[in-house]
Parts: C-alpha cells; structure tokens; sequence
C-alpha cells in the first residue's frame, strides 16, 4: 500500500496553490480516507485563496477542496457501515457534533478553529480524510455500469443537494410553481433540475438572455419550465413572473445571488411575485443589506427564511432522485451541464478555467 500521495497545497492566501507529496492520512474514530476520484471546483476557487470571499479565509497551509466522489480507502474503528472499496459521495460542509451552528466548509472556508484542527485538509489530492456522517454510500453498479455515468457526472450530487436542500426546507411538492432567481449561475442552476425532479413548474429568472435561451433548449421538454428575463424594473419584473404563472403569483422561490450581484432589485420583484401563504428560502451570498416588500409580507402571511448547505437527509433524497431516473446528471436532456476534467498537475489551468466558465452549463472537476 502506498505511504505518500500527491497533493495541492496553499501554502498561504494570495499565492498559488503547489503540488507536494504527503502522507496519505490514516482513518481515525469518526472519520475514513478516500481515494479521490472526482472533485468539482466552485467558480469562486480563485477568489477564495486570494482571500477575496467571504469573511471566514481558510487557515495555511492547507489542502483545499471541495465536495467530492471517491473510494473508500479505509474506515476508522467505529465505522459500522461503509468498508473499503465502496463508492461515495463526500460533502465538505462539516458541522460541529456537538454544536451544529459552528461549521466549516473544509478546505474552502474556515472560521472555528477546533474544526479547523481536525480537519483541516480538502480533496484536491489523491486522498482525503472525511467525517463519516458527510459520507454518502453510492450504488456503483447501478448508477455506472446501469445508468452509464462518470465520476464526473455524479459530482455534481454534491451541487444540486445543496440547492435540493433549499427546495426541500420550503416543503416544495408536486405541482408547485418554484422562481428560481438567478437561475442561471452555477447554484441557481442546480437548483432548476432539482425542482423539475420533485414535480415542480419552474420559472427561471436571470439577466443573460443566451443563457435562458440555452436552459430552454434543456429543460423545456418536461413542459414545466418558463423563463422570465429580468430588467431590474421591481414592478415590470414582478409582473412578469406572475404572468409565467397565470396571474395569481408563484408558490415557492428560492434564491442563489451571488456576491457579484449585492444590490440586485430582483429579491424585491420574486418576492412580490409570490402568492399568499407562499414561502421563500434564501441561499445566496449577498455581501450587503436587501429589501423586501414588508406590508406585502405581512400581508399575504409569507415566510422567508434563509438556508446553509444541506443535511444529511437532503443528501439522501438527492441520492435516490438520481438512482431513480428523477434528477439527471451531465450532458442530457434535463440537465445540461457539461463536466470538464482536470488532472490534478492541471490544477493551475483547472482554477482559471472554473474562473472564466463561471455559470450554469458546465463545471470543472478534477481527476487525480
């Protein structure tokens, strides 16, 4: 068995990542080591190791990362469940165990240092040490040799959980009419299959008119998708999107701005757009202050509520819409993302790439 693996490794904020060799980890009680086999990159990547993101930089050195596919490499001793060899899913988001407001996003974004101690490595390497109760088992058989998906493919589980996880929390069923807004960045974007998959109309809204066209072109086959280009006007804009839903207003709106976007009117116009007793849930990052139509809000009883990353049940919904055929991955029909693989030596072009794609339609994943 090998000792040492290849890593990427920040070695402080503002510089680039290098390629080092480390020891592989040893599993310990609560965690297991995988070998990774697939890992997406955010396109905020850049923006993190220069420590332009968030208020929370990651602490150096570190290997950074993000969610991934691997293979279980090896289990800690309280492991009861997964076993070396098994296909998995890892998400990043690690919560304290016995405080679950503290978490980290390892490898990506510090902020509690005993958390930070602990697992203070990401997955782009070889191998990964991860918390078991960020593990996910995956039907290898079934969702590779049956359904034909790459590990590429499935990394995207991770990206779509995190907006499935959103949709989940505002209780979004069958025959629900869902703004997504905007629907047209890498999270937004997830979020619009996620909603297809659980039965509900979808009303896209977002600024790049190619790009509505293209997730028309995607999605408009399942004869629950509509687009709304929004033009900054709260009033018009409103309108707009409870015309798409004949006149009476949308049922449930999720919300991805991204910091680029801070001081965008549409939270006002989705929001407005929404029917009585409706309910929004709010999973961007907005780097300032928003306005709402607060008489509207108490008016019409709407609830508006905010959402971080996702739990482990939203995980295992995920899971199961893409083993059933629900939600698809990859370059399909009803789903449209093209999965662009990296070699882990390509990290620097990888990172650049992420950078300039940025949006709904592909990601970068690296494949060690």
């Amino acid at each position: 068995m090998p000792e040492t693996h290849t890593a990427a490794v920040l070695e402080a904020i503002g510089q680039p990542v290098v390629l080092k060799t480390v020891p592989i980890p040893d599993a310990r009680p609560g965690s297991a080591v995988l070998k990774v086999l697939a890992t997406p990159l955010s396109p905020n990547t850049k923006d993190v190791y220069a420590g332009h993101f968030g208020s929370w930089p990651l602490r150096t050195p570190t290997i950074p990362g993000f969610a991934t596919i691997g293979r279980v490499h090896s289990v800690g001793p309280d492991a009861t469940s997964l076993k070396p060899g098994q296909l998995v899913m890892y998400d990043f988001w690690i919560p304290s165990r016995d405080n679950p407001d503290d978490s980290i996003l390892a490898g990506y974004m510090g902020g509690v240092s005993q958390l930070e101690d602990t697992w203070k490595n990401g997955t782009l390497a070889e191998y990964a040490e991860a918390p078991l109760e960020r593990i996910w088992a995956l039907d290898e058989d079934l969702l590779c040799k049956t359904m034909k998906y790459s590990f590429a493919d499935l990394s995207y589980i991770g990206t779509v959980s995190i907006a499935l996880g959103g949709l989940l929390e505002i209780d979004v069923r069958p025959g629900d009419s869902v703004i997504v807004a905007p629907a047209t960045g890498t999270f937004g974007g997830a979020a619009v299959p996620a909603a297809l998959a659980l039965g509900a109309k979808v009303i896209a809204c977002g600024r790049n008119e190619k790009t509505l066209a293209t997730m028309t072109d995607t999605f408009g086959a399942s004869g629950r998708f509509l687009t709304v280009k929004m033009s900054g006007d709260v009033e018009q804009d409103t309108a707009a999107i409870k015309a798409a839903v004949g006149g009476k207003g949308a049922d449930r709106y999720v919300d991805f701005v991204p910091p680029q976007a801070t001081g965008s009117k549409h939270i006002m116009s989705c929001v407005s757009a929404l029917r009585p007793r409706g309910r929004a849930v709010l999973m961007g990052l907005s780097l300032g202050n928003v306005e709402i139509p607060y008489s509207f809000v108490m008016l019409k009883n709407i609830r508006i509520e905010g959402r971080y990353m996702f739990d482990r049940w939203h995980g295992e919904q995920a899971i199961k819409l893409v083993e059933t055929g629900h939600l698809v991955l990859g370059d399909r029909p009803l789903n449209g993302v093209k999965m662009v693989g990296f070699k882990l030596q390509d990290i620097h072009q990888a990172i650049d790439v992420a950078t300039e794609q940025r949006g709904w339609g592909s990601m970068v994943v690296i494949e060690p």
